[in-house]
């Protein structure tokens, strides 16, 4: 077997935010209640979440159509800051895409809204190692629809998914495509099969899976 596309997750897997994220969300928050604060403790735990979920997380105390208003206007100024000033990016990622792309069509799916991963693909200046990408957010789909999407319009026929999360996994589990952990990120150790503890060890492992399965 050999794989077509890498599909990777964003956060936990290609960068990090959450420093970002917590300073413009509560910038946000402070405009709507004064006596309110999202945790750092909160931000991580949203990341990879739906939109819903991350509001609900956020802001328990709103009713369900304000909170989402004003997440709205936070993913809004997150993006806009991130597009400018970058996050955090893992080392060594720009040489690992280099590598790969020798070999795969590289994706990206996530959670996120419009807007992210562009923020991204633009502040770290990567933008021409992915073919594609989908923010499963902004078309209010679930990761794994996005991600089979994405294979569809791109006549992929056999991917694998790198995230960090238990619904990272789930995702690629719904999709029907095989998984790696990067244990890097945010999630707990999920005991996969597949797992990296460093974004560097990805092409090696993927020769492996696929030596394996031939």
């Amino acid at each position: 077997m050999k794989f077509e596309m890498i599909i990777f997750d964003l956060d936990g897997t290609l960068w990090e935010t959450e420093k970002i994220t917590y300073k413009t969300a509560n910038a946000v928050l402070k405009r709507k209640i004064e006596n309110k604060e999202i945790t750092m403790e909160t931000i991580k735990a949203t990341m990879g979440c739906t939109f819903e979920e991350t509001a609900e997380m956020y802001m328990p105390y709103f009713e369900k159509e304000k909170r989402e208003k004003i997440l709205d206007e936070m993913l809004s100024l997150n993006a806009k800051i991130l597009s400018e000033f970058g996050g955090n990016v893992y080392k060594n990622l720009e040489t690992t895409l280099s590598n790969l792309k020798n070999d795969y069509k590289l994706a990206i799916v996530s959670n996120c809204a419009d807007g992210y991963i562009e923020s991204f693909l633009s502040s770290a200046k990567l933008e021409n190692y992915f073919v594609d990408y989908m923010a499963a957010a902004k078309y209010k789909v679930s990761k794994a629809e996005a991600i089979k999407r994405v294979m569809t319009r791109n006549s992929i026929n056999d991917a694998i998914y790198i995230g960090d999360t238990s619904r990272d996994y789930e995702a690629s589990r719904l999709a029907n495509i095989d998984f790696i952990q990067a244990k890097y990120g945010f999630g707990e150790d999920l005991k996969t099969e597949y797992s990296i503890d460093d974004i560097v060890e990805l092409p090696e492992l993927l020769e492996k899976i696929q030596n394996i399965n031939i």
